[in-house]
């Protein structure tokens, strides 16, 4: 259990804000496997939301199966963040977070991100401005967080002073990715160091991030560090059960056990119908030739059906693919009986998300 300010969340573990990957259908997808306290947006431009970009809009789009949902912004002092922030608590959005932390060159270079830890004395400006703001417009509702770096190199560690700066404004929780923007994705995380800035705050919860790749993982970075719960990125993209798997190891003291073959292919079932459904057939198709690459890694040497998918060109042969290899239990059914199956996938689906927005 964690608060983030007046949220709670029934679990500590948060799927990370990741760029092109974290849309609704994958934020649905990992909280249905289980153990996610609370999925983020994609970053979204600050400037794009109120011009009403259509892709940004297609990134702030949630539901009630996406609750609580955290929208992630970027920008900076120069960019309409307020704005932006009270669009998202119009639009759904149970926290905000502000990126402090993107490496990447268009975001850091010019509008945000890790851009934000080299002017922290401006940084802390912007952010006493966003926490009232906020506050102010959700009459206390909506927490703002903010995700950072340890800084922006080994000789400018700002994440301790920064975070505790941060803190005194209102800021309600932040996230430590344990690695300077200079390494990108580089190197190992340094779970030491984000444990300085677990020492630093007063008394907000501290959240680490960066090379949890495994159940143990979320329980070594919270007794090195002494966090209080860990946000997963890529690993969710090819194992979006992990959550499940460490939520358990936490309470238990032992992992769920992995799923079956025939569960991550039904869980390919499923997300591939959920783009679908929120993105469209074609997009779904796309999509899914990317996606296929990571959750192969974890099904072992089914190399004939990722190709199946990759050269599928609509959504129904990437079905008849995925439930042709349904293992014993379904090798006695017709294909006639499997696309039942998969209908009955489909009406479940439906039947929850119709249930979900009306109450």
């Amino acid at each position: 259990m964690l608060r983030i300010g007046p949220v709670q969340l029934d679990s500590p573990l948060f799927l990370a804000p990741i760029a092109g990957q974290t849309d609704l259908a994958m934020r649905i997808l990992c909280r249905e496997q289980g153990g996610v306290g609370i999925a983020f947006t994609d970053l979204m431009n600050s400037r794009a939301i109120l011009k009403g970009a259509p892709r940004t809009l297609e990134l702030a789009s949630t539901n009630g199966l996406d609750q609580p949902c955290g929208m992630q912004l970027y920008g900076n002092s120069e960019d309409p963040l307020p704005e932006a922030a009270i669009w998202a608590i119009e639009h759904g959005a149970r926290v905000i977070d502000i990126n402090m932390g993107c490496p990447v060159d268009k975001v850091a270079k010019k509008h945000g991100g890790s851009l934000l830890l080299r002017d922290c004395a401006n940084t802390m400006r912007l952010a006493e401005r966003l926490v009232k703001t906020i506050d102010r417009h959700s009459a206390g509702r909506v927490p703002m967080t903010a995700k950072m770096r340890l800084g922006w190199d080994r000789e400018h560690r700002v994440a301790p002073q920064l975070a505790r700066d941060l803190e005194s404004v209102g800021v309600a929780l932040v996230t430590v990715h344990g690695r300077y923007t200079v390494q990108f994705f580089s190197g190992s995380a340094d779970w030491h160091a984000i444990g300085e800035v677990v020492s630093a705050v007063r008394g907000i919860p501290v959240i680490g991030n960066g090379d949890v790749t495994e159940p143990q993982h979320v329980v070594e970075l919270m007794r090195i560090s002494g966090c209080n719960g860990v946000m997963i990125g890529r690993a969710a993209l090819r194992t979006p059960w992990l959550f499940k798997q460490a939520l358990t190891l936490l309470e238990t003291g032992e992992a769920s056990p992995e799923p079956s073959f025939n569960h991550k292919l039904r869980l390919v079932l499923r997300h591939l119908e959920l783009i679908e459904r929120h993105m469209g057939a074609e997009r779904a198709v796309g999509e899914m030739r990317q996606r296929i690459a990571w959750y192969g890694k974890t099904f072992g040497h089914v190399k004939p059906l990722k190709e199946a998918i990759r050269t599928a060109t609509n959504t129904q042969t990437m079905r008849d693919a995925l439930l042709e290899w349904m293992r014993p239990e379904y090798e006695h059914c017709s294909r006639v009986e499997r696309t039942g199956f998969n209908a009955e996938l489909q009406g479940f689906s439906t039947f929850a998300e119709d249930s979900s927005r009306n109450g």
